[in-house]
Formats: C-alpha cells, structure tokens, sequence
C-alpha cells in the first residue's frame, strides 16, 4: 500500500474497517458462539448477573445516602438541642456566678478585686523594663538595709558614748564628793543628751515613714492604668525646678577673696 493510499482511504477500506467482524480473529469467534449454544447461555447468565450486582450496588449507594443524611439530620437536631440546653442554663449559671462573686466578697472584705484592663502593645511592659524596675527594687531594697543598718551602728557608738560619759561622771563624783555642781552638770548633760536622742529617734521615724509611703506610691502607681496615672500626674504635678543663677562677669570667683576683687580706688 502506497503513502497516497495510506493518507487518503477508500470507502471500502473504511467500511471494513468500521466493521468488528472485520477482523478474521472476530470472525471465527462469533461464528464459533453462535454454534455453541452453551457459550450463549453462560454470556446471558453473566449478562444478568452483572445487572444484578450494579442494581445491588445501586441499592446499597442510595441505602448509604439515606443512612448519611438521617445522620446529619440527627446530629443537626442534637446540636439544636445542645445550644438550647446551653442558652436555657446560661442565666442560671450567671446567676450563681454573681452569688458565688457576692459570697466571696462577703467573706472577703478587705481584698480588692482588679479588673483586667487592655493594654496595646507598645504600652506594655517589655522584659527590659520589668528587669529594670526589678533592679531599682533590689537597689532600694539594700540601700534601705545598709542605711537600717548604719543607724544601728551609729546608735549602739551613741549609746556606748552616753555610758562611757556616765561612768566617768560617776568617777568624778567619787573622786570629788565636794563639789556641788557636780549632780547639776550630770542632770543638765543628761537632759541634753535625752532631748538629742528623741530628736534622732523622731528622724529616724520620719525617715522611714517617708520610705514607706514613697514605695507603697510607687507600687501603686505601677498598678494603675495609663488613664489613672496621667489623672495622677495632672493633680500631683512635679516641682518646678528652681531658675538657674546666672553669673557676671567673674562673679563665680568672688568668695575666693579679695585677690578677684577690684581695688577700692577703682570703686
């Protein structure tokens, strides 16, 4: 067979080949079923028994349907129920949250409830910032126990300083009975001495007073929110610092003495 016969077929050459006993092979098999009369039953028996197992197949897919969708019906019918429950007993829950909450107040006077606040993120307190006032506390902290501990020094120095006076003002009474001012000057140093030491026992507790009260304010500054501590600061505002001094010419050089000072025929 040419190219040109290949490219451009004939009729009967599409004929035959449309046809599916075209084929000598499928010839001789068709002809041979049909003079087997067995092989003819056996392919209808197939026949029906592939149609029956696509319609039992098709039972089962629409059985497993109907069986799906009353399933999600049902769940759906118990979701409905659930949110029902939950909506009715939502009030009564509420309730006894805000019994509990009055309960626990009533037993609990003294404790103050903090609301939770939000706080954007560049308002926050970074781990920097928490380190750093960790710090100041640890800082404030041991300069409170180091200054405790000096007036305890200073204070037990003083005390041993009285005692030491007073031992040796008993020793000059022994040694000069005669002298009648002797029990004067003890009573008047005496006095002296309680005055002082009430005037530094009373500084003392001012010191720490203040101590206290500048860090319970800090603490509670730290614990308001940005509102609360701009309405702190606009009614508790800071000390104007005081207006610098300005100088004249040399004048920072006069308390050195007269060497800065002009002469008097100058005047």
């Amino acid at each position: 067979m040419t190219t040109i016969e290949k490219a451009f077929p004939c009729h009967d050459d599409i004929v035959k080949r449309d046809d599916p006993l075209a084929d000598p092979r499928l010839r001789r098999l068709a002809e041979s079923k049909m003079d087997n009369p067995e092989d003819i039953r056996a392919d209808h028996r197939r026949l029906r028994k592939a149609e029956s197992v696509s319609t039992i197949e098709e039972g089962n897919t629409r059985r497993e349907r109907l069986d799906l969708e009353e399933e999600e019906d049902a769940l759906v019918e118990r979701r409905k129920r659930i949110r029902e429950n939950v909506l009715r007993r939502q009030p009564e829950e509420e309730e006894e949250e805000e019994s509990e909450y009055e309960t626990d107040s009533d037993e609990q006077p003294g404790i103050a409830m903090l609301i939770p606040v939000f706080v954007i993120k560049s308002e926050r307190d970074t781990v920097a910032e928490r380190e750093r006032l960790d710090a100041e506390d640890r800082v404030l902290e041991d300069l409170t126990k180091e200054r405790i501990k000096k007036r305890k020094i200073e204070t037990k120095q003083i005390v041993a300083e009285e005692i030491r006076k007073d031992e040796q003002i008993q020793k000059n009474i022994k040694l000069a009975p005669d002298i009648a001012d002797v029990n004067m000057n003890e009573a008047e140093d005496y006095e002296t001495w309680q005055v002082r030491e009430i005037a530094r026992i009373k500084r003392d507790r001012d010191n720490r007073e203040a101590m206290s009260k500048d860090k319970e304010e800090i603490v509670k500054i730290r614990n308001m929110t940005e509102e609360e501590r701009r309405e702190w600061e606009r009614k508790n505002p800071k000390p104007a610092a005081p207006a610098k001094q300005k100088w004249t010419c040399l004048q920072m050089y006069y308390h050195k003495g007269a060497f800065y000072h002009t002469d008097s025929d100058d005047r």
